[in-house]
């Protein structure tokens, strides 16, 4: 119903007349004719009293093309600001149904879960989060999965598990050793046993990933010239997605791409055009099964 849309635009996501009426392709007085309809049919009081999704049609369109079970879509808008509080208004409420009560719930390195565990709202539910790779290094931004698990134990009354190693080690040796010590090897093989896993995808297009970003120009070449086109967890994968070895893969503490399948309920949260072609080989080979996104990037995925 398109007064309804319409109205969890305006009252839950914040946008302006003028954003909802560019996403949906209307005119800025039917959108405000439209809010006024709402509040007199009583749909609107303090929150809106609608539980279709904004794009219904186009999140199933998603799921449909991609074997998914399931697909939430956020308002794409100009304002980076506002583009960012809707993707994460959108991606909590697909958290709440991915976390189940006392459910085993596998993170990864991610700006994007970030801001969702952000707004993220506090209920009981006893789960269990587990970091499923280490947590890099330097400035502390909120997106390392040990500082996740964290944030997500406090808000759900659940427990976080700690995994005391970096993300990328210095050496392949390095990382031998730091999957040789018990706490690790614990974490990562309770994370395995995760029912649902929730992550980013990053991407060689984006020079902005966390991952990517950080690494030296000369491993950034070799992963190029493997193929890689993005990844998950930090596990890079090409675009058959197929896992992609090499130096870094070595270096790297987690699980890897297979493990990562294996968890039944793998939720990803990622939007924006330099993404679009790593996140179509994500979900057209299966590595996750559930996605957060936003209207211009499901539309790049439907082209």
């Amino acid at each position: 119903m398109l007064m309804g849309r319409v109205a969890r635009m305006y009252y839950e996501l914040g946008l302006t007349h003028q954003e909802i009426a560019d996403s949906l392709g209307l005119s800025r007085v039917r959108v405000t004719r439209l809010l006024a309809e709402a509040r007199d049919a009583g749909i609107v009081e303090i929150i809106v009293h609608v539980e279709e999704s904004v794009f219904a049609a186009e999140e199933q369109a998603l799921a449909t093309r991609f074997d998914l079970r399931q697909a939430w879509i956020a308002p794409s808008v100009d304002d980076p600001g506002k583009a960012s509080r809707a993707l994460a208004a959108v991606g909590a409420e697909a958290l709440s149904s991915v976390i189940e009560k006392e459910a085993t719930v596998a993170l990864g390195l991610s700006t994007a879960v970030a801001a969702v565990v952000d707004v993220f709202p506090q209920r009981s539910l006893g789960a269990r989060f587990v970091p499923f790779t280490g947590s890099s290094s330097g400035l502390v931004n909120g997106a390392n999965p040990h500082e996740l698990t964290l944030a997500l134990a406090r808000r759900t009354d659940g427990s976080a598990f700690h995994l005391p190693a970096p993300l990328v080690a210095v050496s392949a040796q390095a990382a031998e050793s730091a999957y040789a010590d018990p706490g690790v090897e614990e974490v990562l093989a309770l994370a395995a046993q995760a029912t649902a896993l929730v992550a980013g995808i990053g991407s060689t297009h984006d020079d902005r990933g966390l991952l990517f970003r950080s690494l030296k120009e000369e491993e950034r070449t070799e992963l190029l010239a493997a193929g890689a086109i993005g990844d998950l967890g930090g596990r890079f994968f090409d675009a058959s997605g197929a896992a992609v070895r090499g130096d870094l893969d070595a270096r790297l503490i987690g699980l890897e791409l297979d493990r990562l399948r294996a968890i039944p309920a793998r939720l990803a949260i990622a939007a924006g055009a330099k993404k679009l072609d790593a996140l179509r080989v994500a979900l057209s080979s299966g590595m996750v099964n559930m996605l957060v996104t936003d209207s211009n990037t499901a539309a790049g995925l439907l082209a």
